[in-house]
């Protein structure tokens, strides 16, 4: 059986930089899109724009990247980061 650790919003986007040198900025969302941590303006760029969201039903991440990312690589790593958040 494997465990995962709880991640707090800090947390999740302090590991997400750890990552990736594309993430630029970034921010954890409730559901009701309040910002939990990271960049308030980014809170708006949730509903579109130059960004890549994960959601769930408790929580959106919003990253805003460098010129090229991996975008496939960072959405999985965006949805292992949700799932952390949704243990905790």
């Amino acid at each position: 059986m494997t465990t995962r650790a709880a991640l707090t919003p800090s947390g999740a986007l302090g590991w997400l930089a750890s990552l990736s040198i594309d993430v630029r900025a970034a921010a954890v969302l409730d559901a009701d899109g309040a910002v939990l941590a990271g960049d308030p303006a980014l809170a708006a760029a949730a509903e579109g724009g130059d960004v890549i969201v994960a959601r769930s039903e408790a929580h959106a991440i919003v990253v805003r990247t460098g010129p090229r990312p991996l975008k496939r690589l960072l959405r999985a790593d965006l949805r292992t980061a949700l799932d952390g958040l949704e243990i905790a």
